[in-house]
């Protein structure tokens, strides 16, 4: 039962980080990446290709989510791990690779 219940909340966190992909794909204004900071629609020089490329680095991320619920139904210690390290090393890919796509859509 264990297993079921850790994939399946691998599951909804790749769920999560899909949706928040999906949605930041169909916005007209600029995703936003920080919690709480707005990027102002005059700092980007392409806001589609920008959001495309936020949405673009969500979707890569939910998918360490999505590999790491199906391999807790056969080893929960390795979907674990899995998440721990990838989940956590992700997060500061995430940072690094929004930093990039920051500085190449920034208007100069």
């Amino acid at each position: 039962m264990g297993k079921l219940i850790l994939g399946f909340l691998c599951m909804l966190c790749g769920a999560i980080f899909l949706g928040i992909g999906g949605y930041g794909a169909r916005r007209k204004t600029p995703m936003n990446f920080w919690s709480g900071v707005e990027v102002p629609s005059e700092s980007i020089s392409d806001i589609p290709a920008y959001n495309r490329a936020v949405s673009r680095l969500w979707g890569g991320y939910s998918a360490v989510w999505f590999i790491s619920g199906l391999i807790a139904l056969w080893s929960p210690m390795a979907a674990t791990v899995l998440m721990c390290v990838l989940g956590a090393a992700g997060a500061v890919v995430l940072v690094l690779i929004y930093k990039r796509i920051e500085k190449k859509y920034r208007v100069k």
